[in-house]
């Protein structure tokens, strides 16, 4: 029992991390803004790493969606797929309100209430077919 509370424990507290770290760049931003200092925004995450190349994807084909792809909890390094998943929950990223910053090639979400082993991802420039 004791593991499985130290578990959860982690857990809750990066996600905490994670919202922190959200918070911190979008404040250093309004700052920025505030005394009349113009910075580019950069990403937050950068897409390589944390979601393109750290994660593996499987194409799916859906009749509403068209082409995406699915990273799968089970077929990925749970500390990756954890961290990335976090990311997306921390940011609200649902379909309708997915997550992609200046750069990235794909928008990516999560369905937590149906797939909570799942992240999903597609393309910027594609439209629902």
């Amino acid at each position: 029992m004791v593991e499985e509370d130290l578990a959860i424990f982690l857990e809750d507290f990066l996600d905490m991390l994670n919202g922190f770290e959200v918070s911190i760049v979008k404040m250093k931003q309004q700052i920025a803004k505030l005394v009349g200092i113009e910075e580019k925004p950069k990403p937050l995450i950068p897409e390589a790493l944390t979601f393109s190349e750290a994660l593996k994807w499987v194409d799916e084909k859906g009749s509403r969606l068209g082409d995406y792809q699915v990273a799968y909890k089970s077929q990925n390094p749970f500390d990756r797929w954890q961290h990335a998943y976090n990311i997306l929950k921390q940011n609200n990223a649902t379909i309708a309100n997915s997550f992609h910053m200046e750069g990235y090639q794909y928008r990516y979400w999560i369905y937590p209430e149906k797939y909570d082993d799942r992240i999903f991802r597609k393309k910027l420039n594609e439209v629902k077919s």
